[in-house]
């Protein structure tokens, strides 16, 4: 009865730690940014322990190198996404829960102006490119 197997069992387990701590992080974080940081973490690190405990389970070649893909592909992707809904929630004006702390950027809500200079120099552009 005892099937385990210390190779695909403690992948498993320290993705399954990242996911409770995540999900713990998730709760109790204070703002949206801080969560952001907790879900990514969810996804990158919890996921990378258990599609890696999956993979070795499988003992299959081909069901290592997709679940190796998929892995990569999320390293890849998480940070990005994390990145950018982090930048639109703070552009739109959502204040990050700084208690003593600096907000270094100091464009909190100015989204709009952005996207009107971004007009505009799509728009110079175009112009440039028919004169």
């Amino acid at each position: 009865m005892n099937d385990f197997n210390a190779l695909r069992d403690i992948p498993i387990l320290i993705g399954a730690f990242f996911v409770l701590t995540s999900a713990i992080g998730i709760v109790r974080f204070p703002d949206l940014y801080s969560r952001l940081h907790a879900s990514s973490k969810l996804v990158t690190l919890g996921s990378a322990g258990i599609f890696l405990g999956a993979a070795l389970s499988f003992q299959d070649s081909a069901a290592f190198t997709r679940l190796l893909a998929v892995l990569i592909f999320q390293f890849l992707t998480t940070p990005l996404t994390a990145y950018l809904i982090a930048q639109a929630a703070y552009l739109r004006g959502l204040p990050p829960h700084l208690p003593g702390g600096i907000d270094e950027w100091g464009a909190l809500g100015r989204a709009e102006e952005i996207a009107q200079a971004d007009r505009e120099a799509v728009r110079a552009m175009q112009t440039e490119g028919q004169g």
